[in-house]
């Protein structure tokens, strides 16, 4: 029986947070220890910061991905994007062409130097 793997990133991602905060937690720690009671500002900055970020895009993206929203992949193309990439590969095939005749024309040129005395 086949594994459902599409969720098996999140116990990663918990384990990357967990040591990332066990990590600023430490840090602010010792830095505590250092100066006393005048870190409290550098708490505070600190849990501001960490609130913004997972307020932000990250965070949005993170609570999406784990609630399963952003798993769908019905994404909409719009269709001009279609067209556009159609263009682009027979612009494509038009210079593969010239760079073909380009590679001709001097394989000829160098057989007929080689050729004369």
């Amino acid at each position: 029986m086949a594994r459902d793997r599409s969720n098996e990133w999140i116990g990663a991602t918990f384990v990357g947070l967990g040591l990332g905060a066990a990590g600023v937690a430490g840090a602010l720690a010792w830095v505590t220890s250092m100066i006393g009671p005048a870190s409290i500002p550098m708490w505070a900055i600190t849990g501001w910061a960490v609130m913004m970020v997972f307020r932000g895009p990250l965070g949005k993206a993170l609570s999406a991905r784990i609630s399963g929203e952003a798993i769908d992949g019905n994404v909409e193309v719009p269709p001009e994007l279609y067209s556009e990439l159609d263009e682009l590969r027979n612009r494509l095939g038009e210079v593969e062409e010239r760079v073909d005749f380009s590679e001709r024309l001097l394989t000829k040129q160098q057989e007929k130097q080689e050729l004369a005395p």
